[in-house]
């Protein structure tokens, strides 16, 4: 996949079309099916060495068009990140501009060429290098692919977060996020963070173990882990953390907004070890802590795992196993 991961601006090569079935046809029925696509072209080449027939598509989108999505959709293409403008991309797809003359003109089948909307006219001549940052940072890249995409942007890491923080909060001011929120508990070295961990990407997980400053870190990561969870939060913002509504995390310098729509919250005890004291003295709050679980999760010393809703783990029956002791026949 490269550096970039998602991107408004893509360039597709299709080598061999015919025999990966990607016809004009086919590719715009596909393209078609991208939803709220702005503009796109393609045109089709010869190579100059191998004579290798392929077709250029480049596509643009306001909003960012993840890598995975367009892989699932062509799965036989070279997918490239764009840094140019639209115009320029499309001027390398038909070989015109400062393309034109060059050994790749001749190359250039320009009577296939086909395009749907209006190129996008961009700040072509006037794009300043805090143009090409918000760019950057609107289509969801990490603060080290930002600078090995142009090392000289390490001079305004101080202000990228902010940027970042301003871009997230207007997205999800107005927003309710559909939560999904376990808990998993048992036994240390059970495997459970790095099940999480490994399932989702260690890049794209925020996970909380000091609950000092918990949030001070957090980058707009859709996961969330509050590991060696022990009753570590107040009530009241744990249950804002599991609700969905629109929230800012408090932090020490500049809040964040939370962009998390999943959320793991593992320990080495049951649920019913936490909050002892709301279970006793505000039994509404406490249900309405349990409400915002779906899922408990036990880990034993063998791996297994057993499932079940907050109610059955609380008030249920507990599976038994035949090895188990039992005090009855």
């Amino acid at each position: 996949m490269g550096k970039y991961d998602q991107s408004r601006k893509w360039l597709l090569t299709i080598n061999n079309p015919i025999e990966h079935e990607m016809s004009h046809d086919e590719i715009k029925r596909v393209l078609n099916g991208i939803k709220n696509i702005e503009y796109w072209c393609l045109c089709d080449e010869v190579g100059i060495q191998d004579h290798t027939l392929h077709t250029h598509v480049f596509i643009y989108r306001p909003s960012p068009i993840k890598f995975t999505y367009l892989k699932e959709n062509f799965p036989s293409a070279h997918i490239d990140y764009c840094r140019g403008t639209c115009l320029q991309n499309r001027d390398y797809v038909r070989k015109e501009g400062k393309y034109a003359g060059s050994s790749k003109e001749d190359t250039n089948l320009r009577d296939t060429f086909e395009e749907y909307g209006s190129c996008p006219e961009e700040k072509q001549g006037h794009r300043t290098d805090l143009d090409t940052l918000y760019s950057f940072i609107k289509d969801g890249m990490s603060d080290v692919e930002i600078m090995e995409a142009d090392p000289s942007y390490i001079k305004h890491l101080d202000k990228i977060d902010k940027v970042r923080q301003s871009i997230k909060a207007e997205q999800y001011k107005n927003i309710f996020r559909d939560m999904t929120v376990e808990y998993w508990y048992g036994v240390t070295g059970s495997g459970k963070t790095r099940s999480v961990l490994e399932r989702y990407g260690y890049e794209n997980v925020y996970r909380v173990s000091d609950y000092t400053h918990p949030f001070d870190s957090y980058k707009c990561q859709d996961i969330l882990v509050l590991d060696e969870f022990r009753s570590d939060l107040k009530i009241g913002l744990m249950l804002n953390l599991l609700d969905g509504y629109p929230l800012d995390l408090p932090c020490r310098y500049n809040n964040k907004v939370a962009c998390f729509t999943k959320v793991y919250i593992i320990s080495n005890v049951g649920l019913d070890a936490q909050y002892s004291n709301i279970q006793r003295e505000q039994k509404d709050t406490w249900l309405a802590f349990c409400r915002r679980i779906q899922c408990v999760k036990f880990f034993n010393e063998d791996g297994l795992k057993k499932y079940g809703t907050p109610h059955d783990f609380l008030y249920g029956f507990n599976e038994v196993n035949k090895d188990d002791f039992v005090p009855f026949n």
